[in-house]
């Protein structure tokens, strides 16, 4: 275990909790995700009746925020008509860089002993099906709850801090209205996303997961004229992403976003893996085991963002996930004629073997 130390929530936290929740969430990615809002939510909440303060804890490592968990009220309503008060905590959050090391865990039993040292009776949440059983809880169903929807699933989780709390079940109301309005209000979280990545991360171009709705900007992109003239195929593209999970799962497909504005698209993937697929072109076969060669596409796709080197940083940051992954080079065939991208790849450390681009990663 991580010699961290957790210690109640400050005012004076929330600059490092807004950006440590961001980080945290970033690159999490599950069917139906719509966007990173995790650090949207934290925004909300600051100023709801609904949040409890008193549970809201950060833990430090060498003096430095790298996780948080807050606190929310929730209601069982009974079928006979009576209530039970209760809790919820998220976002729980843990740096990337030390997941997996108990912080999360060590935050969760730091924060329900004091909720149980306050009198209060459970704990109830919607949360990763696997993780949250390891930590003591239980699915709804086994204590009789359901959503409002009169479901039950396998995230509806609930940990008991008084014995015998829960008897009878009910219908779970999680109580602040922000839960919604993280989800529904698309303008309100462009407006602080942008915001806050321009404060955070200043002139940096950033890669995050592709989600559902990021298929119709694709296709926008694909159909502008400077797109276009290379990406000739797009409904080949566009099924590639709808299908990520499914037949093209050996694709990882990202969306860049500058300061909070998504302006592109990249992939990369395992030749190995990609050259027994039906669509591979014969010319493309790869005489390399698995994981040691990998390839990248990229297209800026808002003409407002070309020429601005934004290329070159997408390349640099599909680079450092390919080399994180243990692969020995990328190969790269752009399309005949496109001496732009030819140029960008040349710049970045790629030199010419046969028709193909190539950079050794050492």
């Amino acid at each position: 275990m991580l010699p961290i130390t957790i210690r109640p929530e400050r005012s004076g936290d929330y600059p490092a909790i807004l950006r440590l929740t961001h980080e945290a969430f970033l690159m999490l990615d599950y069917p139906g995700r719509q966007r990173v809002d995790e650090h949207f939510l934290i925004h909300l909440l600051q100023d709801s009746p609904f949040m409890l303060p008193e549970l809201g804890f950060v833990a430090e490592l060498g003096g430095r925020v790298v996780g948080h968990i807050l606190y929310t009220q929730c209601r069982v309503l009974r079928a006979d008509g009576t209530q039970l008060d209760a809790l919820n905590f998220g976002p729980l959050s843990v740096l990337p860089e030390y997941h997996r090391q108990g912080i999360g865990a060590a935050l969760v039993a730091h924060s329900m002993a004091a909720a149980r040292a306050a009198g209060h009776g459970a704990v109830v949440i919607m949360g990763v099906p696997a993780y949250y059983p390891k930590l003591g809880f239980g699915r709804g169903r086994e204590f009789g709850l359901t959503l409002e929807d009169g479901t039950s699933p396998d995230a509806l989780m609930a940990y008991e801090l008084v014995p015998g709390y829960l008897a009878g079940g009910g219908r779970v109301v999680f109580l602040p209205p922000e839960f919604v309005q993280c989800e529904t209000d698309d303008a309100g979280y462009w407006q602080f996303h942008r915001q806050y990545m321009q404060k955070n991360y200043p002139d940096q171009l950033r890669l995050r997961p592709f989600w559902e709705a990021d298929v119709d900007l694709l296709a926008r992109w694909l159909a502008t004229p400077h797109v276009a003239a290379w990406y000739k195929h797009p409904e080949d593209w566009l099924n590639e992403a709808r299908n990520r999970r499914g037949d093209f799962a050996f694709l990882t497909h990202f969306i860049a976003e500058f300061e909070g504005v998504p302006i592109g698209f990249c992939q990369h993937y395992d030749c190995f893996l990609a050259q027994d697929h039906e669509t591979w072109a014969p010319e493309w076969q790869v005489n390399a085991k698995q994981g040691d060669t990998f390839s990248i596409d990229y297209l800026i796709g808002e003409p407002g963002y070309l020429r601005q080197g934004h290329g070159t940083q997408m390349i640099r940051l599909l680079t450092e996930r390919v080399r994180a992954h243990g692969a020995k080079r990328i190969l790269v065939q752009p399309e005949e004629g496109n001496t732009a991208s030819q140029g960008v790849l040349l710049a970045n450390g790629y030199r010419l073997v046969g028709g193909a681009l190539v950079k050794e990663l050492g």
